[in-house]
């Protein structure tokens, strides 16, 4: 089955996220990952060693989730149906995000450069996230300097739920990167340890349950390096 247009194929076998260049030094996904991209993933068999120290030994599968109800995680979310197997892949933790993006070629968005963007502020230029949704710190959102409720799945936008990735043509920031607001909380490799799972990880972008101020390139909240939740997700970014 072809790739679709916001995809690329990996190694000839999977379809991923399509890798968008940015005139700043490196290249981020055009969407989340969307949960037919991880299923695909899945269905290699990842081995889940080879993780960073602070993933290991506590992460010992990849599978999104579906066991904690308080936060939206339930057998219905995953395997995916039919219906949303465009939407962000949810439920998955830090680690989770790592592995894959690690796994096709990639790296979770981090520090321009390379490594993690740790103890830096929310709205710092060497961030691969702010940078991409900003436009290098022009914006306050990804389409611009004024908020539109209309134009991101937020709270204001009316879905209540995820949407298909890509699917919001005015959730752009650089020309062809979609939802860096709205939709879901991306991870990013930003977190306060090295430690294990406890250590607290930002989370990008807000979700369809956030608003205005939730939704600026320049706010971040975050979490524990294993919370997982159905407004949680990832996109995954590369140098250059």
């Amino acid at each position: 089955m072809p790739c679709k247009p916001l995809e690329q194929c990996h190694n000839g076998a999977t379809c991923v996220a399509k890798l968008v260049s940015l005139p700043v030094g490196f290249s981020i996904d055009a969407t989340e990952v969307t949960q037919a991209q991880y299923e695909a993933w899945l269905n290699t068999a990842p081995s889940t060693s080879g993780q960073p120290a602070a993933c290991s030994p506590w992460n010992n599968q990849f599978a999104p989730t579906t066991d904690y109800p308080s936060l939206g995680c339930v057998s219905t979310t995953w395997p995916p149906a039919s219906s949303t197997l465009n939407h962000p892949v949810v439920c998955v933790d830090w680690c989770d995000a790592h592995a894959y993006c690690k796994a096709v070629g990639k790296r979770l968005c981090g520090k321009i450069g390379g490594g993690a963007n740790a103890s830096e502020p929310a709205d710092s230029p060497t961030s691969q996230w702010y940078t991409s949704c900003s436009m290098d710190g022009t914006r306050i959102f990804p389409y611009g300097t004024t908020y539109d409720g209309q134009a991101c799945n937020g709270e204001d936008y009316g879905a209540d739920e995820t949407v298909a990735v890509g699917t919001s043509p005015a959730c752009q920031s650089y020309p062809g990167v979609f939802d860096l607001s709205g939709n879901v909380h991306e991870w990013e490799d930003a977190c306060d340890a090295n430690a294990g799972q406890d250590d607290f990880c930002l989370s990008r972008g807000g979700s369809f349950k956030s608003w205005n101020t939730l939704l600026q390139c320049s706010f971040s909240t975050g979490a524990v390096r294993h919370f997982v939740s159905d407004q949680q997700g990832f996109r995954c970014c590369s140098d250059p």
